[in-house]
């Protein structure tokens, strides 16, 4: 008879989860270092995703003015060239210091910043992050959004070893809701009152997808 001492058997065999499936590799904080230092550019068939220079200023402007653009973000519509100045500003010092910045959405046939995208908030011990994005009103309803986030999601799938991406809108916001579905998200509920902006408590739709997901409607889609 063995002592109450002895060995004990291990739970599951080394290099298996609780389950006996392969362990899922962790997630590597070193990942996050440098990167919004040399964010890439990244190229889809009508846009270019790339860092946001002092140039682009006046794009900016062209929509972050737009009282429609701001109806539904936590930012306040631009008044001035001058908002819209400290905003690129801002973004280009966070480069500087790798702080989390968007990129800039060029539309290759106007060859002019129409909007940005990118990660909001980024966990990399937990290989999670959150996205976030505005678009010119004038090109709404022409798939240009979903583009730049398929992109998006897949670089950070692909070279941000992400397991979980998310993004959040407004129940009254479908059009970005209808962004993160063609985007492959699934929506995972309500989350009530969790943010105060613009002088009210407002819910979130919580919308996410997870890397094994998006693998396989990527290799579904044509």
């Amino acid at each position: 008879m063995h002592g109450s001492n002895g060995p004990k058997e291990p739970e599951h065999p080394p290099g298996t989860g609780r389950d006996g499936q392969p362990a899922e590799r962790a997630p590597d904080p070193e990942l996050r270092a440098g990167f919004f230092r040399n964010l890439p550019v990244l190229e889809t068939a009508r846009l270019v995703l790339r860092p946001l220079t002092l140039d682009d200023v006046d794009d900016v402007y062209r929509y972050a003015s737009d009282p429609e653009v701001a109806r539904y973000t936590t930012w306040e519509a631009h008044r001035s060239l001058e908002d819209s100045r400290a905003f690129v500003e801002a973004q280009v010092q966070a480069y500087e210091e790798d702080q989390i910045a968007p990129w800039a959405m060029v539309l290759r046939e106007a060859g002019r910043v129409i909007g940005t995208t990118g990660f909001v908030a980024w966990a990399p011990r937990h290989a999670r992050a959150e996205l976030g994005y505005a678009m010119g009103r004038s090109y709404w309803g022409r798939g240009l959004m979903t583009e730049a986030v398929r992109a998006v999601v897949a670089y950070g799938f692909t070279r941000m070893g992400l397991n979980r991406i998310e993004a959040r809108c407004i129940p009254e916001n479908r059009a970005s809701a209808r962004v993160m579905e063609k985007a492959g998200m699934r929506y995972e509920g309500l989350l009530r009152e969790v943010m105060y902006s613009k002088g009210r408590f407002v819910d979130l739709c919580l919308y996410a997808i997870l890397r094994r997901e998006w693998a396989v409607t990527r290799e579904g889609r044509p």
